[in-house]
């Protein structure tokens, strides 16, 4: 796997680069032709700046772009076409004065090696092209700027030695002049080019294009004014070059890294325009030339660090928010899986103890019968998987039903109507789940070719609802309600559904039932009970 095609892997699902797309499809006459148009662009780049000639005050461009060109060319579209950067190179150097084509070739081999090493070094770190970490800012000057420049720059030094020996003082000069252009020309045209694809998703609503737009036009007029305007040294005749930060500041905040590669092109243009005509706030303290592009290229250096490293942190914020919005989502839907929605809200708000009253619920619950041998048959596994499948079902059956689970113990199942919301037909709720049940139970053993029945016990009455503890909450009920229901499942028949004299009342009209008569409940004597069957064909609602 191509180096290229790993880092863009590690990006996802972040937005694929523009070019790398389709400049991996490139092969044969395809990519012949690339490497030559590619060639040619970086020749009519050279002649673009060239077009700004310097005054004669001044021996090298503050910033020097067709070292960002042919690094970014790289970087997007793959090392493969590094001969683009060699080709366009050595065709500068043959349309210029110079004739000797051992230099032209090192010059083209030292312009090759700076854009691969960079390109390199930032694909293996895994440099992001959006800067949406600090992380991204420091490789794009470390890995992107500093050391392929110090690369180019120290064998570049070596080329002209070999042409005229120099002093040590020239060859420092000459060595950091030029490292500090191929640094400066990076830092300015990577996060111009890299955030092109991320702009559409800035002006999505028609506030944002307008106050992009207001924002484009203050930043515009401001570094004119600043930094080529012949009115700044009449009007204030002192440095301002710190003026646009505010602007600079806003965009990096409000539109991320695409706002601050944009307000780092304005104000680095417009200070070079100025510059190159011997304006501006660097030669109101620095007449010297020397000095002048010094202070030029550290401001150039301080503004798009500072820029980048504004909307690194942002977006670093914004990511930081949506994850801890996200975790708090999970927090929200693990405590609604553990207690109801009005009972949660209630504990967020801390009102204390949680515990009310109910004058009338119904409590049903279901186990299932023989579980014991039927846990001896099975492996621990099998046996919570086979669980979990049945109560998974009640779970959606309640839910259905609009019906408050309580909590399984072991193979038993509770699960209460007419809380912790009052509902007028909670019992006829909670008897419409037993069938249900009945229906669900059946139908898993038919699956599974295994016999499963349950008992099921029901009855009617007012309950407490509370939750109690510290820790690992429950959402509980208490009283001879609970209790009641709890004995009609445990003295029930298997595959019956059991209810108590007060559920037989509530449901009688609309439900077949058979008397069972007296039986023993165990702390409440004898107590005269019912088998509930189906719902009675009068009772069923029509269409």
């Amino acid at each position: 796997m191509s180096l290229q095609k790993r880092w863009l892997d590690s990006l996802r699902p972040r937005r694929r680069p523009v070019f790398f797309n389709w400049s991996r499809r490139l092969n044969g006459v395809k990519y012949l032709c690339a490497i030559a148009l590619l060639a040619l662009g970086y020749r009519l780049l050279i002649i673009l700046i060239f077009k700004f000639p310097l005054p004669d005050s001044l021996r090298v461009y503050p910033v020097w772009p067709p070292a960002a060109y042919s690094q970014i060319i790289l970087l997007l579209m793959g090392l493969k076409f590094w001969p683009a950067v060699a080709l366009g190179s050595l065709l500068n150097s043959l349309m210029s004065d110079q004739q000797n084509w051992l230099i032209n070739g090192l010059s083209a081999a030292n312009n090759t090696l700076q854009a691969l090493l960079g390109s390199w070094l930032l694909l293996r770190s895994n440099f992001s092209p959006r800067f949406d970490h600090l992380r991204d800012v420091g490789l794009l000057v470390v890995f992107g700027g500093m050391v392929p420049a110090a690369l180019s720059a120290s064998f570049g030094v070596l080329i002209c030695c070999l042409q005229d020996a120099a002093n040590t003082k020239v060859l420092t000069d000459m060595w950091f002049d030029w490292w500090i252009g191929n640094f400066s020309g990076v830092l300015i045209l990577f996060p111009a080019l890299l955030t092109l694809p991320e702009w559409p998703k800035q002006f999505r609503t028609l506030d944002r294009k307008f106050l992009g737009i207001v924002w484009l036009v203050g930043l515009s007029g401001l570094s004119w004014f600043v930094f080529a305007s012949s009115l700044r040294a009449e009007i204030a005749p002192f440095p301002l070059e710190y003026l646009p930060f505010p602007f600079i500041a806003w965009g990096a905040l409000r539109l991320g890294a695409p706002g601050a590669a944009t307000a780092i092109i304005l104000t680095t243009g417009f200070a070079g325009w100025g510059f190159i005509r011997s304006a501006g706030p660097f030669f109101l303290f620095s007449p010297e030339p020397e000095q002048a592009i010094l202070a030029l290229q550290s401001y150039i250096c301080v503004l798009v660090i500072t820029a980048l490293a504004l909307a690194a942190t942002m977006a670093e914020r914004e990511k930081a928010r949506q994850e801890l919005e996200i975790e708090k989502e999970k927090s929200e839907l693990l405590l609604l899986n553990i207690l109801p929605l009005p009972i949660a809200t209630r504990l967020k708000r801390q009102e204390g103890t949680i515990a009310d009253h109910f004058a009338e619920a119904t409590v049903l619950f279901a186990d299932i019968v023989n579980f014991t041998r039927l846990s001896s048959e099975l492996s621990p596994q099998e046996l919570v998987v086979m669980l979990n499948e049945i109560f998974s079902t009640f779970d959606g059956l309640a839910e259905k039903h609009g019906l408050e689970k309580i909590k399984t113990i072991g193979d038993s199942y509770m699960v209460v109507g007419g809380l912790p919301e009052h509902r007028r037909d909670h019992a006829e709720a909670i008897a419409n789940m037993a069938l249900d049940m009945q229906q669900a139970i059946a139908n898993f053993s038919q699956k599974h070719q295994r016999s499963f029945t349950m008992r099921i016990g029901i009855n009617t009455g007012p309950v407490i609802a509370g939750v109690i503890g510290q820790k690992k909450f429950i959402y509980d009920l208490w009283g001879d309600t609970v209790n009641i229901a709890s004995r009609m499942e445990s003295t029930g028949i298997a595959g019956e559904i059991q209810v108590t004299q007060s559920t037989y009342e509530v449901l009688k009209a609309y439900y077949s039932f058979d008397c069972r008569g007296e039986i023993a409940v165990k702390g409440k004597g004898m107590m005269i009970t019912y088998l509930m069957g189906d719902r009675t064909p009068a009772s069923v609602p029509t269409a």
